[in-house]
């Protein structure tokens, strides 16, 4: 439930939507530019990205913290997990499974009870909330492109060329946002499934 209240919050951000608007408001219609559709949409992609990496790892840290907890009556030996992820390898963040272990040890022994999923996002370092949003592959990177370039065109053939003006519903807009959310919770996904199976080329972080 704490996703889905942190994914209408998302789209009413960007929609400029209510939560919970009435019938007249979502048919209303609005114009909005081509070039500025695309980039939303693109950015709710890794916004849904972002957030199915961020709920796991806050998933595995309260269990491991709470876990832990009772084990060791509240002494804490290991440092936060934002901590490991500044000093540590991309993978931690990005949870290859494979790093679950080294997690778990860097955990051990925090005493304070992680708040919400909210409150745990907001507290990230600017520069790992940055990393965790970025794409880890480049076969990621470019099934974006072609995505978004399949759905707005590509200012390169010219199939935008003009920055065409559109005029939509915000009932319509309100879908294609939930939509690129969804596209990008199940990139990441689909990205952690593949790589078990096929090396993917990593993202260069700059």
């Amino acid at each position: 439930m704490e996703v889905l209240d942190i994914i209408r919050k998302h789209v009413s951000t960007v929609t400029g939507l209510r939560s919970n608007p009435n019938v007249r408001e979502s048919w209303e219609t609005t114009p909005i530019r081509q070039f500025w559709l695309a980039r939303v949409y693109v950015a709710s992609i890794l916004y849904g990205y972002f957030l199915k990496s961020v709920s796991l790892r806050y998933n595995l840290e309260r269990s491991l913290s709470l876990s832990d907890h009772d084990l060791h009556h509240g002494h804490k030996t290991g440092p936060s997990f934002q901590d490991m992820y500044r000093s540590g390898p991309k993978d931690v963040m990005l949870g290859n499974k494979s790093d679950i272990r080294s997690v778990r040890r860097g955990l051990i022994g925090q005493e304070e009870e992680i708040e919400d999923l909210t409150c745990y996002v907001t507290g990230f370092h600017p520069g790992s909330f940055e990393r965790c949003a970025k794409l880890r592959s480049k076969e990621a990177v470019h099934l974006v492109e072609s995505h978004s370039n399949a759905l707005f065109g590509d200012g390169k053939s010219g199939l935008s060329q003009h920055d065409d003006v559109i005029v939509t519903s915000f009932s319509s807009l309100r879908r294609l946002v939930l939509e690129a959310v969804a596209f990008g919770s199940f990139l990441w996904e689909t990205e952690d499934y593949i790589d078990n199976v096929y090396k993917l080329k990593d993202q260069v972080v700059e």
